[in-house]
Formats: structure tokens, C-alpha cells, sequence
């Protein structure tokens, strides 16, 4: 069991992390013994559920039950139940025999949803599956993926790898099984190296590509790349806000409805099942429904973003949005806290991944919004209007920036855990088995800290 913990310094407003434990976690792995174990964990490091402000899982069964039944709000979008056939088996097994536990005294925080994770469940269960209902499509993928895993094999031996380097001057990605994006990856290193794959398949002695399959590779990059690059930001090295989350899932889903009116030869279908499934497991932060709120306030918050991510269709939640922020600050206590603010201009610096919809639309709080100007509404909608969007200006918003700290300390991706995995398998070689399962977490926790 993998447990890292992550916060923002009020002062720098930087995003720190360190690891809490990589602990041997013996069967059975059920829900009671996962919040037996986290609970165990957390009481270890003086962590109350009241300074934790959520848990961040992948799907499994078994992680998702455990905080139904030991936590008091569930922050999720509704989604578990699609994921429970599909997540990933490489994660903790649920045991069949459910245990009760009466009189138990484990209280968990709230938890959410790994985003990477689901993305990933996109590319690959959405979008295999529409591979598979189309047998042309079907022939085609097989017989594509084929001769790129025989490339990649053969990448991989001493002989090969030489001819590889005098070839094409670089050696070859290979997949990861258990990371989508890296097939990606892998598949546009080899998009790249279009004119160069015949020379390479020759010299390997390998079969050569088709036309239609190397056009089949640009179409499969075109069609989810807007996913890979989502990916790739959520679960970056520099752990991101989770105010990011909302508006990459608008960008991605603007980018694959821009896809649409491409023409694809082969690919047209996975698209179609791509943007379904993407659709369907965000649906309630598409919508902006009540239970994501804490994403809405997180990315409003954000200097950067503030309400240029909000979608044409959607500028009628302004009015709501502006009294989230007020609800949530009364709620937290934090209104006596907060004061005037003035605002000034610096510098423009843009993201081009991110979809925006106020180029030339007036994206600002409509002053009737404000029924009585109390010192939070001022401060606000001054926010709101201010043009700056570096993280130093939260500091002419005093309310803002507390309420900036609270909603963007959760992480949208629970990847610091697969990196604390990754140390794990460095520190525990072959010749170090005789590690016990105590010290192996000291030297895990050490690395990764």
C-alpha cells in the first residue's frame, strides 16, 4: 500500500509532497482492511480526518467501497459503478466474503476519483471496444500493432539497437504495459519516422508496413492525442492543482468534437467511441452538476483560469459560480478574513492547449451578481476582473487566495503513488531480497523523500 501526502505553502503557494508509507499489505485485501491499514497510517503521522481534505484512488472495488462505508462525504462524479468490470487487475484484489465491522470507530476522508486512471479507461476499453465491433477496422489494427510490437522487440537487442542508432541516430520507445499514454508515445516516435520505417523494417529483416497501416498510425495519433497530452498534465512530475482538472476536460472535449469534421479514412469510429465514453464518465463535470463543485471552485480560484474556461453554453452557471465562492468562504469562516482589494496589469501568458471561449465575448461577472457589496463580493468580483494571471496576484486577495489553498491542494491523479512504486522496484533488486518489508519502506520513503 502505497500512501503519499501533498500540500500547498500558503506563503509560496508552491506544491510540496512527500511519501508516508510503501507498506506490505498481506491478504486478504479487502474494503475493511484497506481503511484498517489507511487509518493505521494516518494516526501514525498525526493526520485527522479534519486536516485531510480528500483521498485520491484509483477505481478498484475494493478502494471505492472502503470509503462508502467509512466516510462521512463522498466526493466522486458518480462513476464507480462503470468502472468496477474495468479497472485495472494489476491493483489490490477484492475479497468475495464481505466483513462487517459494527462498532467501528475508522473514519475516512473523502475520496476522489484517480482522473488519469479514467482517461486511460477511455483510450483503451472505449476505444478497443469500438476496434472490436468493426472486423475491418479489427484486421487492420491487428495486423498495425503486429508489426509494431515486432519493432519494438527487436529495438531491444544489442544488434538491432546498433543498427537502429546508425539508422535513425535514436533508440526506439517501447510501451509500458500499464501506461496507456506510453503506447502513444511509442506509436508517435514511429509516425515521425514514416519515411524512414521501410529502410528500418529492411535492415531488421522485419515485414514491411503497409501504406493504409502508416496512415492508420497518424489517424490513431490525431484521434487521441487530445487524451495522451491530458494525461501527460495531470499526472506531471510537478504535481498540478486540481483546478486544472475542469478546463483540460473542456479543452479535450472541444479538441475531439473539432476532430469530427476531419476526414478520417479508418479511424472515424474510435473517435466516435472515444468522445462517447470521455462524455460519459465525465458527464457531471461536463455538466457542472452539484458534485463538483470543489473542481468549480478549485479552477475559478486559479488565477490563470478564473471563469475563461467556462464554455459558451454554460455562462449561465456565472451567477451560481460567483455564489459558490461566497457560500464556501462563509462556510470555512473565512469571510471576516477577507478585505478590498485593489488590482493592477502584468504580463500575458497563454497556454495553447487549453480551450478559452472570451475571445472577443465579455467573459466578466455581470455586476448584478452583486444584490449588497460586502467586502467578499467586492473582493470577487475584483478577482474576477483582474487581467493577471500569475499566483503572486492571489496575494491582493486575501479571501482568494485561502480559498485558492483549500480547493487546489487535491491532486486530479493518484500517479505520485506509481512513482513511489517505481522507487520501490529500484531500492528492492535481486540481490537486496533479503530486505525486510520494514526496512524496504524506510530505504522507499527515504528515496522518494
Amino acid at each position: 500500500m502505497g500512501v503519499t501526502v501533498h500540500w500547498i505553502h500558503r506563503d509560496t503557494l508552491e506544491r510540496e509532497s512527500a511519501a508516508l508509507a510503501c507498506r506490505r499489505f498481506p491478504s486478504p485485501h479487502t474494503y475493511s482492511h484497506i481503511a484498517e491499514l489507511l487509518e493505521e497510517i494516518h494516526t501514525e503521522y498525526g493526520l485527522t480526518t479534519e486536516m485531510i481534505v480528500a483521498t485520491v484512488t484509483d477505481n478498484a472495488s475494493n478502494f471505492v467501497k472502503a470509503f462508502e462505508e467509512f466516510n462521512i462525504c463522498i466526493l466522486s462524479d458518480g462513476q464507480d459503478e462503470i468502472e468496477e468490470q474495468e479497472r485495472d487487475l494489476s491493483y489490490v484484489i477484492i475479497d468475495p466474503e464481505e466483513e462487517e465491522m459494527s462498532g467501528c470507530s475508522i473514519i475516512l476522508p473523502p475520496r476522489i476519483r484517480c482522473a488519469t486512471h479514467t482517461l486511460s479507461l477511455v483510450s483503451t476499453t472505449d476505444a478497443k471496444k469500438s476496434i472490436k465491433e468493426h472486423p475491418t477496422l479489427s484486421r487492420l489494427n491487428h495486423s498495425t500493432m503486429a508489426k509494431c510490437s515486432a519493432l519494438w522487440t527487436a529495438s531491444g537487442r544489442p544488434k538491432s539497437a546498433e543498427m537502429l542508432s546508425q539508422l535513425i541516430d535514436q533508440q526506439l520507445k517501447t510501451p509500458c504495459i500499464c501506461r496507456w499514454n506510453s503506447l502513444y508515445d511509442c506509436l508517435s516516435q514511429l509516425a515521425c519516422l514514416h519515411e524512414k520505417l521501410p529502410g528500418i523494417m529492411t535492415a531488421l529483416q522485419l515485414p514491411l508496413f503497409r501504406e493504409v497501416e502508416l496512415d492508420f498510425i497518424d489517424e490513431y495519433c490525431r484521434v487521441l492525442k487530445p487524451i495522451a497530452i491530458s494525461i501527460d498534465r495531470l499526472q506531471g512530475q510537478n504535481a498540478c492543482f486540481y483546478g486544472e482538472l475542469l478546463p483540460t476536460l473542456f479543452a479535450v472535449q472541444a479538441k475531439l468534437q473539432d476532430l469530427q469534421a476531419s476526414n478520417l479514412r479508418y479511424c472515424s469510429h474510435i473517435l466516435q467511441a472515444t468522445l462517447a465514453g470521455f462524455e460519459r464518465r465525465f458527464s457531471n463535470f461536463l455538466q457542472l452538476k452539484t458534485d463538483v463543485n470543489e473542481a468549480i471552485l478549485a479552477t475559478v480560484t486559479h488565477p490563470f483560469f478564473k471563469l475563461r474556461w467556462l464554455p459558451l453554453r454554460l455562462t449561465c452557471e456565472k451567477k451560481r459560480i460567483h455564489q459558490l465562492i461566497l457560500h464556501a468562504a462563509e462556510e470555512l469562516g473565512l469571510l471576516s478574513e477577507s478585505d478590498a482589494a485593489s488590482t493592477s496589469t502584468t504580463e500575458k501568458n497563454e497556454d495553447e492547449f487549453f480551450v478559452f471561449s472570451d475571445q472577443g465575448i465579455d467573459n466578466q461577472m455581470d455586476t448584478e451578481v452583486l444584490p449588497s457589496h460586502s467586502k467578499a463580493e467586492l473582493e470577487t468580483l475584483h478577482f474576477l476582473e483582474d487581467p493577471r494571471k500569475d499566483l503572486a496576484s492571489l496575494d491582493s486577495y486575501p479571501l482568494i487566495k485561502l480559498l485558492f489553498v483549500r480547493f487546489n491542494t487535491t491532486l486530479p491523479s493518484s500517479a505520485p503513488v506509481e512513482r513511489l512504486f517505481s522507487f520501490a522496484g529500484m531500492v528492492y533488486r535481486p540481490h537486496r531480497r533479503g530486505l525486510t518489508p520494514e526496512l524496504l519502506e524506510k530505504l522507499v520513503v527515504l528515496k522518494n523523500n
